[in-house]
């Protein structure tokens, strides 16, 4: 059980709108398992006379074994590869998100506490050890490299004179801008040691990485901002989302050094697509949200309930992207639409949320706060939650709603579009009662969203 107050969530509720968040709820359990970090990673390892790491083999009689990472996967990634390779594992240093280092128990590789949304001092320290170790490699040992989602926090060691202070205040203006995560990472690529492909270039190991993406796409260079992927973007790119979100003025001035520095070419810039140094690097997705969604879809139908799956590309500001789903969902529901009830809608992607109100809450919280108008007094139940098990900046994963949940909101005397316009849904969902609770799932492939209508 993924969801730790799903008993409650369901008892909410009677008759129809009942069972139907009973399905829903199924359904992103499904989604969560589907994508497990210690599953993905042991069956992507194979050891026999040579070890075999999905389509890439290498002799351990000819080298030494290695395993660096990081990302919010991490702990049970790690373990995971212990469980596969035990002693055959000569040291590791993996960052993982504070808390999680406590959950499993490892010998060979130590777990590293690090911050997330925003770097601390974990992050930098691991980051030293994980980037000394690579170094000292020789050309026929292999790293190992773990990447999950959350990782662009989780490892940093930023350029020479950017302190951790001035790191921390870059990423809470680029979180907050309205960035999305391609333009964020650009940025974080360009200000630090070891992100757009820097880590494989600090080694003269083999590099065989298992990746669990949490970006639309499953783009390599964006992933935990691509450690061993070679980086397209450019010093002038960087400068680009500065100025798109008009935060020059604002960036702390040993970030815009750095940039100006790698503009005039006194730092070298990220290794390209074509660099030789990925001759040598193996990089793979072993999980990701298509694999979500896709699980989704396959325990609805697995009920009779016909499926429409939307994709794993959902963007956009999160009311945004909420209230069309929504729109979509009160359509069917009225017979306006050719496709007949019962039917659920799923997907999956990341939206963005622009701050402009000092609430609590999350893009997932938001993105269902936006559809109650619509789907107020239908047979419609909808959730959408982080695969990480944290939306935004509070506890919950995100949150739940039905046909019922408008009126129950105003009977308490909450306006959801005051709600909306403070950023404040996870207050106005705990009211309710309809946050969902998970904790650290120790895995991370972006939000996943179901809609239901019966």
């Amino acid at each position: 059980m993924q969801i730790l107050n799903r008993d409650l969530l369901i008892a909410r509720r009677d008759g129809m709108l009942r069972k139907a968040r009973e399905i829903v709820i199924n359904a992103l359990e499904n989604a969560i398992s589907s994508v497990d970090s210690y599953s993905s990673t042991r069956k992507s390892i194979r050891l026999e006379k040579k070890l075999f790491i999905v389509n890439s083999e290498w002799n351990p009689s000819e080298g030494k074994l290695h395993v660096v990472g990081a990302g919010k996967a991490g702990a049970k990634m790690a373990l995971a590869v212990e469980d596969s390779l035990g002693d055959l594992i000569r040291s590791g240093v993996v960052n993982v998100l504070k808390g999680t280092e406590r959950a499993v128990s490892t010998r060979r590789i130590e777990l590293v506490p690090a911050g997330h949304p925003l770097p601390d001092s974990g992050s930098i320290e691991g980051t030293k050890r994980i980037l000394s170790l690579a170094e000292k490699l020789g050309e026929n040992d292999l790293l190992l490299v773990l990447i999950s989602g959350g990782g662009s926090a989780i490892m940093e060691l930023p350029q020479e004179g950017i302190s951790l202070d001035d790191l921390i205040k870059m990423n809470r203006l680029l979180i907050s801008c309205g960035a999305d995560i391609r333009e964020i990472n650009t940025v974080r690529k360009h200000v630090s040691r070891v992100k757009g492909g820097r880590l494989a270039k600090a080694t003269k190991a083999r590099v065989v990485s298992l990746i669990i993406s949490d970006v639309i796409g499953d783009p390599l260079d964006s992933i935990a901002s691509g450690p061993t992927a070679p980086d397209s973007t450019t010093f002038r790119d960087a400068m680009d989302v500065i100025e798109k979100y008009d935060l020059r003025d604002r960036m702390p001035p040993s970030i815009m050094d750095v940039l100006n520095k790698g503009l005039r070419g006194e730092i070298e810039e990220t290794p390209k697509p074509g660099d030789e140094v990925f001759n040598r690097v193996d990089n793979y997705i072993i999980a990701n949200n298509r694999i979500a969604v896709r699980s989704m879809a396959s325990y609805m139908e697995s009920l009779g309930i016909k499926a429409v799956d939307v994709g794993s590309r959902i963007k956009g500001e999160a009311r945004d992207s909420g209230s069309v789903m929504a729109s979509i969902a009160k359509s069917i529901d009225s017979g306006e639409s050719t496709i007949s009830k019962p039917v659920a809608i799923v997907g999956g992607g990341e939206t963005t949320v622009t701050l402009r109100g000092k609430g609590r809450g999350g893009r997932n919280q938001e993105f269902v706060l936006s559809a109650l108008k619509e789907i107020s007094g239908c047979n419609c139940c909808i959730a959408s939650i982080g695969t990480d098990g944290i939306d935004g900046n509070s506890d919950a994963a995100g949150a739940i709603a039905d046909g019922r949940s408008l009126e129950e909101g105003i009977k308490m005397g909450m306006n959801p579009d005051l709600y909306l316009k403070e950023n404040n849904s996870y207050e106005f969902f705990s009211r309710l009662g309809d946050l969902i609770f998970t904790g650290p799932t120790m895995t991370n492939v972006t939000d996943v969203f179901v809609i239901l209508v019966i």
